[in-house]
Order: structure tokens, then C-alpha cells, then sequence
């Protein structure tokens, strides 16, 4: 997708954790990732990604994959690709693979500041994943 660009549309972020999924949306026009909210994960989570999908209206999900500190993919990585496979087959809509080394981090940063205090951690991560995706595509 890197090579690719993307004129309009909605994109929805993903920070994919074992009991919780932080989502963020942003407009491809404006590309200022917004939390959304945070999904606890259970039988209802494909559900509940699919109708965010159309209540945001995105055409594009990206999701976080975490690399170790030699750059390579990790345990949970392939997880994560599983999870992907799975959403892939319950919707339809492109899924792409964005770098989350450090968003956690930066979101525990973030959290702090009075305008992000109502977001959670997770859905700020699943924006700093967004930002990342976003700076790779051509405008």
C-alpha cells in the first residue's frame, strides 16, 4: 500500500491485543487520527469491528504489528496476521499491516495531556499506528 496513494475515504486503526483492541479512525483528506474506543475481545469482536467498519464508513483497516528490536516480526505478530485472517473472511474491506514498535509507549505519553485524558490507552496506541500508516502513502 506504501506505493500506493489513497484520495479519500476513512481508514479504521487497530492496536490488536489479547484481551483488548484499541480503534481509531481517520479521514484520508485530513489524516488526524481520532480515538474511537476500546473493544474487549470475546465472541463478539468481528461483529463488533464489522459495524464499526460501516459506522465510520472506512475503506481501509489498519492494523499494528509489533517487530522485535532487530526489526523482525514476533510470536504475537503471527497472531495478529491470525486475527487479520479471521476479520478478512467477516468483512470486506483491504486490511494492511502498519510498524506499532513504541506506540504503546507514545500512548502512555499521550494519555497525560488534558485532550486525551477521555481516550484510552489502547485506542491512543491505535492512533499513533494510523499516523505511522499515514505517513507512509502518497497524498
Amino acid at each position: 500500500m506504501a506505493n500506493r496513494s489513497l484520495h479519500s475515504g476513512y481508514i479504521l486503526g487497530l492496536d490488536v491485543g489479547e484481551k483488548r483492541i484499541g480503534v481509531a479512525v481517520a479521514s484520508v483528506i485530513a489524516r488526524l487520527p481520532q480515538p474511537v474506543e476500546t473493544i474487549t475481545v470475546d465472541a463478539s469482536t468481528l461483529e463488533r469491528i464489522g459495524r464499526l467498519v460501516k459506522e465510520k464508513k472506512a475503506t481501509l483497516i489498519v492494523i499494528g504489528i509489533p517487530r522485535n528490536l532487530e526489526g523482525n516480526e514476533t510470536p504475537q505478530s503471527r497472531e495478529i496476521r491470525e486475527f487479520a485472517a479471521q476479520l478478512q473472511e467477516a468483512i470486506n474491506v483491504p486490511i494492511e499491516f502498519a510498524d506499532e514498535s513504541l506506540s504503546s509507549v507514545r500512548a502512555d505519553s499521550a494519555h497525560h495531556q488534558v485532550h486525551f485524558r477521555n481516550a484510552s490507552r489502547d485506542s491512543l496506541a491505535a492512533c499513533f499506528i494510523l499516523q505511522e500508516f499515514l505517513g507512509t502513502i502518497k497524498r
